[in-house]
């Protein structure tokens, strides 16, 4: 699969390129020119830009999936926030890294690796799971970010395995 990973604003160059390196085993991972963002995306009410705004922008990038990452806050309803959020079975995710810092690069790292790759496994068709250590869990907290791993239990694997085999004949 390829993944293409488009910044959004003024994203550190860092984190663009550990994820190149943490979702390689997905596939080949492209980092693309960053877009600036759009003021009309914003809400001034809420004070965050909204996340499926990006996911319609994304829709024209190359690759098999096109993972946005911003450092701005994004929402979508019904919830106050959002880590990210994409497209079940379609092309677009998008992340932000408001909310996934802290002054610990390697956990904010990890962070940004569990939830690019939830984006992710949702592109390829998985909904949240129920098994608490999956990466497809849903966390409504950095605590419950922490919590669960990077890897797919053995029920979402299957489905990968499948949706990846499908991607590349």
């Amino acid at each position: 699969m390829k993944i293409a990973i488009r910044p959004f604003g003024d994203v550190p160059r860092g984190v663009l390129e550990d994820l190149t390196v943490d979702l390689a085993s997905l596939g080949t991972v492209e980092l693309l020119d960053a877009n600036p963002l759009p003021r009309e995306w914003f809400d001034q009410e809420r004070g965050q830009y909204r996340a499926d705004a990006f996911l319609d922008a994304l829709g024209s990038d190359s690759g098999h999936r096109v993972l946005g990452i911003t450092t701005e806050e994004i929402y979508a309803e019904p919830y106050r926030f959002v880590f990210g959020q994409a497209r079940i079975q379609g092309r677009p995710a998008i992340l932000s890294l408001a909310r996934l810092t802290t002054t610990d690069p390697s956990r904010t790292r990890d962070r940004v690796a569990k939830e690019a790759i939830h984006e992710l496994g949702h592109t390829l068709g998985l909904h949240h799971c129920e098994n608490r250590g999956c990466v497809m869990t849903f966390s409504n907290s950095v605590e419950e970010v922490d919590r669960k791993t990077r890897v797919f239990c053995r029920r979402c694997q299957v489905t990968v395995d499948f949706m990846l085999k499908r991607l590349r004949t």
